[in-house]
């Protein structure tokens, strides 16, 4: 599945960075009416890809081989856990 998602960029680090949050909630909403029971399951984001090359998927349908061709593939996937604040009591 090809999303529309912007993502904040790292110059300095050469990061893209999306909120696992935003996501997951944008994965659910769509997977909820289209195929309820994957919601929930493991996935990967592997890459990006050019909006033209988003926007012909979009008006006509593609194989596996003929999006994966489109790909820009990321050279690494790092996970990032913010750390705990300290809450006052």
């Amino acid at each position: 599945m090809a999303l529309n998602k912007t993502c904040r960029y790292c110059l300095c680090c050469d990061l893209l960075i999306a909120h696992q949050d935003e996501l997951e909630a944008w994965l659910a909403a769509f997977f909820t009416d289209h195929r309820p029971e994957i919601v929930g399951n493991d996935y990967m984001v592997l890459g990006t890809e050019d909006r033209a090359d988003w926007l012909r998927g979009v008006n006509t349908q593609r194989s596996p081989q003929q999006a994966f061709e489109c790909l820009h593939d990321f050279r690494d996937v790092v996970g990032f856990t913010p750390p705990q604040r300290w809450a006052r009591e």
